[in-house]
Formats: structure tokens, sequence, C-alpha cells
């Protein structure tokens, strides 16, 4: 986990974390979700976020995020799997198909627990925290690329069991994400003065996905149209209401 935080501009290895925790703890705003969970939410004017999940009043854990401001998308059969990753099946808007299964690092991971750690139905705003960027590679015959040509798509890796995994295995959040470019700025990310790229990505017709990438990932911001090829962690949030939210058991998982 320590090594998404560079792709919204903090270095946790030049940080001092404790220090840096308060800063979020005190620049955040204080979401309480019951007597023992309050999640601290710090979003900068760069997008770069970080939640700090308290319980009983101390900090167990510090996820980075971005506040992607792409239309969220509709899913279904959402679960809780671990302490920070839900699993999920996105949904075309236009025919109510399903896209593709994902697993998500979420924002509001602790008001899906409270909530009894799973969802029939929702709507996701997605964004993703970039490990590495490649542009797409030209075709063989050297033909010129359009956005109608260039492969688009979203893979997660691990949500399948590898026939040797360790018992306690669990899917996680990355994924490969092809795409073209619709917007790029290199931002700052204003407390730690730290630049880092911030791209939105056409994985799909109808899904958009906001991604932070560390500033050493690309000479320079890629332009619109460009196809690109992006290593990543799913981050997202279902935008629940501590106040609508209903405490209860998860839903039973689907039958296969």
């Amino acid at each position: 986990m320590t090594g998404l935080f560079a792709s919204i501009g903090v270095d946790l290895a030049r940080q001092d974390v404790r220090q840096f925790t308060m800063s979020v703890v005190n620049a955040g705003t204080a979401v309480t979700l019951s007597r023992r969970f309050c999640d601290h939410v710090w979003t900068d004017t760069s997008g770069a976020r970080v939640v700090a999940r308290a319980r009983w009043g101390r900090i167990h854990h510090m996820q980075p995020s971005l506040a992607g401001g792409a239309v969220a998308v509709a899913c279904e059969n959402i679960r809780l799997i671990d302490d920070r990753t839900a699993v999920m099946d996105l949904l075309d808007e236009t025919d109510g198909g399903l896209v593709c299964p994902v697993a998500v690092h979420l924002e509001d991971h602790t008001a899906l627990h409270v909530a009894g750690g799973g969802l029939a139905r929702g709507q996701v705003t997605l964004s993703a925290l970039a490990e590495s960027v490649e542009p797409h590679p030209p075709p063989a015959d050297g033909s010129a690329q359009s956005a109608e040509t260039v492969p688009h798509g979203l893979v997660c890796d691990d949500l399948v069991r590898p026939g040797r995994a360790a018992p306690g295995w669990t899917p996680t959040a990355r994924a490969r994400l092809h795409g073209t470019v619709r917007l790029a700025e290199l931002r700052t990310n204003t407390l730690t003065g730290e630049p880092f790229h911030w791209l939105r990505l056409r994985v799909h017709p109808g899904i958009d996905i906001d991604i932070a990438a560390p500033a050493t990932t690309l000479p320079s911001s890629p332009s619109p149209g460009e196809p690109l090829h992006i290593r990543a962690t799913l981050t997202g949030r279902l935008d629940l209401q501590p106040d609508t939210l209903k405490k209860g058991r998860a839903p039973s998982p689907r039958s296969t």
C-alpha cells in the first residue's frame, strides 16, 4: 500500500509518517460511522485523497486514493472480501449487461462494513493509482491508430484463484487498463509539494476512469486521444452516506 502513495505525490520514504498522518487527520473531514468507527477523509485541491481509518479513536489504516470525477458506473453483487477491498460486477448502462467483474479498494469501505458488508446494487465512481504507464504499440502494418482502432478494456488480473494459491488467498485490486486519453494534467499535491500526473482514460464506451500516476512514469502529459496501457490498482467510492445506511448482513454470494 505504501508504494501507491507515490501516485498522488506522496513519498512516504521522505515523510515523517506520524506527522503526515496527523496532517491528514487535522485537515480532513471526520465521518463518524458508528461508536466504533470513524473515517478522516482528506481531499487535496489536486484531487489527491487519503482516508485515515480510526477504530475506537486510534488510526489503524491509511488508504491513498484519487477524488475521481468521472461518471459513476452501475454495479451489482457488491461485497467486501478483506479490510480494504470489495468485489463487484460493472454493468453497461445501455442494456444492463455485464461489462466485467472488478476488485476495488473502496474509500467508503468502513461505511459498507457497518452496513453489513455488501449491497445488491449501487453506483461506483472509479479511479486508479498507476504503477506503470506505457504508450500502446503501433499496428504491425504501420497504419495509423485512431480511437476506434485502439483496444479498450479493463481487466483485473487477480480475480481467479490460482491453482497453488496459499490458504488465505483473496483477489486483489490490481488491473490492466487499455484506452485512450481524454484529459491529462500535471498536478501538484499541495500537502507535499510533489507533482503527479492526472489522466482521464476511456476504457469502455460508457466508462471513463480518472488515474493518478507518479511524475516519473511519463516525460510529459500525454495528448488527448493518445492510446495508453496502464497497470494500476483500482480505487473508488460508492458514495454511501452514514445517515442513510442501515446495519445488516451482507447479501449471500451468488451461486456458481
